[in-house]
């Protein structure tokens, strides 16, 4: 796949050769320094560059020019694709009779929003104490193995019809957790639901809600978030892998909308969001909840420039006071569960019969995690982080020259996870005991003496838990977004995605979302993004430089973490200034150019600025009045 992005890459670059100036190159100069800019400079080709101050004049002259080449191949591709050739068919392809005004829509009208807290706390209620209750479900349709169902990742059309099995011979499941939390303040409870899918549309998340109105009210709960975990070998919860040719052709010409994702999967997810709400309310439990966070660098990394990464694996465990009730791990850290989907062909079933395609399903890394977890004696539930452009750096690898295909590394990825969750905070003879009464799941006692392998518990620092005082905070904020992707906003206007889509009179296209704070106690703060989140953002670094807000944690604080992809499939979230729909980026870390088409899928180019300020405005009108 990166080859290809690559190639693709070289080829646009190619085609646009010929249209670049001689001036472009004039730019090589090495008084333009990073954060300065030039009235002369309407394309943004001289902002922001990156120049090492260390290096030869020469090199410095080479680091701009590539800096230029780039920024002017962006902006050529951004003209070409967004606005000629993606504008031309967005305003020449008929919209889908779901598609509705902007000027008459009133967002305070638009229903299943959940508000949260109307009052911040600085400290625990009288009397208050935690409460959580949790439950889960499977996702898989009743006719899941007799109907093909679309896989949501890479490439449409690729129907399949069964689970991958795990190392137990046992068939995997595609599954939702949920959790319900309260602090006893009377303010009201949360909910979070965790889905195995790729991303849900905001205007799905609000048919979940719309199924549990009557739980919500019933038991005061005042907000529920609906994420995903990003898997990419799950069924289609997007739209635009299920038959979005046929889809869009039909919604151009008849009245009755065929929506991209399969409303039965859709009805199934909506099911089972309802059933784990009802267990979870009814298993609620008081106790305490702990707190900690672990460095995890070896098993992340970011795969694209601007090079930004939050390698932490942030645990919250809550242990009931009954001491015969089900503990719960909450587990959250930055990662694309996409291993498993590089099993693209040929494979043999446990029959012994080929297959010149893998249609199968697995929830990746998650279900692994799960079974570690759960020998433990924990519930589990996985909340995607800050994700941005990062993946799995031990895919293949730490297994001693293992037969893997890449399916068996995500499993394997997972069992370490689920043990390196389970024991922040132990020494390394309780991580042995762990590891023993869990059944060995990466069979150390088989493969520990292979060269080239690695122990999972040594080297292991232990890292403190704290407890986090009882209460918690938390609010959203719903706003209309512009999509200034001309690609998203075909998806849209067709209704092949599921997104709410708005058209203003002047021909541009608009939707719904929203964004969320918490906080839990003073242990942690949470931007709750709808989209994937690029890192720079919340760390800071050159990858900020020119954004119009402060990173996060500069704003907010260190023990400042994101979920992403809650409430919302919005695509990618990169900086205004350095935004790339299909193009290259500068890899500071390297000085080398790299191709980088992952805005494809985004809101666009001012998507940040909207969620981060829009963020900033939530955070201040609840913290303002605290």
């Amino acid at each position: 796949m990166r080859f290809l992005k690559k190639i693709t890459a070289v080829l646009l670059c190619l085609c646009l050769l010929a249209g670049l100036s001689s001036a472009a190159f004039a730019a090589a100069k090495p008084a333009v320094r990073q954060g300065s800019s030039e009235s002369t400079d309407p394309l943004g080709l001289f902002s922001d560059l990156i120049v090492d101050e260390t290096q030869p004049e020469n090199q410095q002259k080479t680091e701009i020019v590539k800096q230029v080449f780039a920024r002017f191949i962006n902006w050529l591709s951004d003209l070409f694709i967004n606005r000629l050739l993606g504008k031309g068919l967005v305003s020449a392809v008929p919209a889908a009779k779901s598609v509705q005004s902007y000027e008459s829509f009133d967002l305070n009208s638009y229903e299943n929003f959940y508000p949260g807290h109307d009052t911040f706390l600085n400290a625990p209620a009288q009397g208050a104490a935690w409460r959580l209750g949790y439950g889960s479900s499977s996702i898989l349709p009743d006719d899941f193995g007799k109907k093909g169902y679309a896989k949501g990742a890479y490439v449409p059309y690729l129907n399949g019809y069964e689970m991958y099995l795990d190392d137990d011979g046992e068939k995997e499941d595609l599954c939702l957790r949920t959790i319900v939390l309260d602090d006893g303040s009377g303010r009201g409870a949360a909910a979070f639901i965790s889905v195995d899918c790729i991303g849900l549309a905001n205007a799905d998340v609000r048919q979940i809600r719309a199924a549990v109105a009557d739980l919500a009210k019933a038991n005061n709960i005042v907000s529920i978030n609906v994420s995903a975990t990003h898997i990419h070998t799950g069924i289609d919860s997007q739209g635009v892998w299920t038959n979005p040719l046929q889809n869009a052709a039909h919604n151009m010409v008849s009245n009755d909308v065929r929506y991209g994702v399969d409303r039965t999967f859709l009805q199934t997810v909506i099911r089972a969001a309802r059933s784990s709400l009802e267990e979870a309310i009814g298993s609620m439990e008081a106790g305490k909840l702990l707190y900690s966070a672990m460095d995890i660098t070896d098993y992340v990394f970011d795969r694209t420039p601007p090079t930004s990464l939050d390698p932490t694996l942030y645990k919250l465990e809550f242990l009931p006071n009954n001491s015969e009730a089900t503990p719960t791990l909450i587990a959250t850290f930055g990662c694309h569960p996409e291993s498993a989907s590089y099993d693209w062909f040929s494979y043999q079933d446990e029959t012994g019969k080929t297959h010149l395609i893998d249609r199968r399903f697995s929830p990746d890394f998650i279900w692994s995690m799960e079974k570690v977890v759960n020998a433990a004696g924990y519930h589990f539930i996985f909340i995607q982080g800050n994700v941005g452009t990062n993946t799995s750096s031990r895919w293949r690898s730490n297994d001693g020259g293992l037969d893997q295909n890449a399916h068996d590394s995500a499993v394997r990825y997972g069992y370490e996870m689920g043990y390196l969750a389970l024991t922040m905070s132990m020494t390394r003879e309780e991580r042995i005991r762990i590891n023993e009464a869990t059944g060995d799941r990466l069979g150390i006692d088989e493969y520990g003496d292979r060269e080239g392998y690695t122990k999972w518990y040594d080297g292991l620092a232990t890292v403190e838990a704290q407890e986090v005082a009882p209460f918690f905070n938390i609010a959203h904020k719903q706003f209309v977004c512009a999509i200034d992707n001309n690609v998203v906003a075909v998806l849209g206007k067709t209704a092949v995605a599921d997104n709410l889509v708005l058209r203003s009179r002047l021909g541009q296209y608009y939707t719904v979302t929203e964004v969320g704070y918490l906080e839990f106690g003073t242990a942690v703060k949470v931007y709750i993004s709808p989209g994937e989140t690029f890192t720079e953002l919340l760390k800071g670094g050159s990858g900020a430089a020119g954004f119009p807000y402060q990173p996060l944690r500069e704003a907010l604080g260190e023990n400042t973490i994101i979920f992403d992809l809650m409430n919302d499939a919005a695509g990618y979230v990169a900086n205004d200034a350095k935004f790339v729909m299909a193009g290259l980026q500068y890899d500071e870390a390297s000085g080398e150019l790299e191709s980088d088409t992952w805005c494809l899928i985004s809101f666009g180019k001012h998507t940040g600025s909207t969620f981060i300020g829009n963020f900033y405005d939530l955070v201040a009108s609840k913290r303002d009045r605290a």
